[in-house]
């Protein structure tokens, strides 16, 4: 259940009748829990009729019914979502998740690492949790280990790709994260072995420090190659270079060519 502070909702609800004030979506308003139905707490906010609280507007997740704890004369902070002379409904989930927005934007996230949880998967991605905010991570920037997994206990560390503030909408990288934390590491001209993950017509992608790297057909050698899948398989080991790396994209190319 969403907490919400104590708040002088009778104060409040005078000043809106002293002052005629016009209640419109999204505004931000003191109230006091009046009634529970089964379906909806009935709340005062100072206006003529009573407000109603829909259950699933208490709860970030879905439940049976009304929990009991939501008491009368209980003094809350609720965000208007609907508004009209015969029917005003409040949200208490909603301002919770816009109060996380906000503190969320304050962070510095382009630089650093931050460890979310993995709530479920949709179609070409995966959608995770932090501190309440739901993140998309494109399956295309996850290790196929993490594509695989299925246990909200497990914590992933992601970098954030773009915010889309309108939509309230986060997408993130894991594969950024993995770049981010290898950085001092990861050097132009550097050599390290790679294990070859798959073997493609145009090159290898190796796994290098754990992360995905191209080894382009043209640095393999100077002589042409007819088929590389006669040459290296899924396991091999190859001793590499890096020659590029694009932090912001999570990408590295590297050369056998050494």
């Amino acid at each position: 259940m969403l907490s919400t502070p104590v708040f002088g909702a009778d104060k409040t609800a005078n000043l809106l009748v002293k002052y005629n004030y016009q209640v419109k979506t999204k505004d931000i308003l003191a109230g006091t829990f009046v009634g529970l139905e089964k379906t909806q707490m009935l709340v005062h906010v100072g206006l003529n009729r009573v407000a109603f609280l829909p259950s699933e507007e208490i709860f970030n997740s879905p439940v049976n019914k009304l929990n009991r704890r939501m008491e009368t004369n209980k003094v809350g902070e609720f965000i208007v979502i609907h508004y009209k002379q015969t029917k005003t409904i409040l949200s208490i989930r909603r301002l919770y998740n816009l109060k996380l927005w906000e503190r969320f934007k304050q962070i510095d996230f382009k630089n650093m690492i931050l460890f979310t949880v993995w709530e479920k998967t949709i179609l070409g991605a995966k959608l995770l949790n932090f501190d309440g905010l739901k993140l998309y991570i494109p399956n295309s920037h996850l290790p196929k280990y993490y594509r695989r997994i299925n246990t909200k206990e497990k914590l992933i560390q992601v970098k954030i790709l773009e915010v889309k503030d309108k939509k309230h909408k986060i997408v993130a990288s894991n594969r950024l994260a993995i770049l981010k934390r290898q950085s001092p590491s990861l050097k132009v001209g550097l050599v390290q072995i790679g294990t070859v993950l798959v073997v493609k017509p145009f090159g290898i992608f190796l796994n290098v420090f754990g992360i995905k790297c191209l080894l382009h057909i043209s640095e393999i050698s100077n002589k042409k190659i007819e088929n590389l899948h006669m040459l290296y398989k899924k396991g091999d080991s190859i001793q590499v270079k890096i020659i590029y790396v694009n932090g912001s994209q999570g990408k590295i190319a590297v050369s056998a060519k050494l």
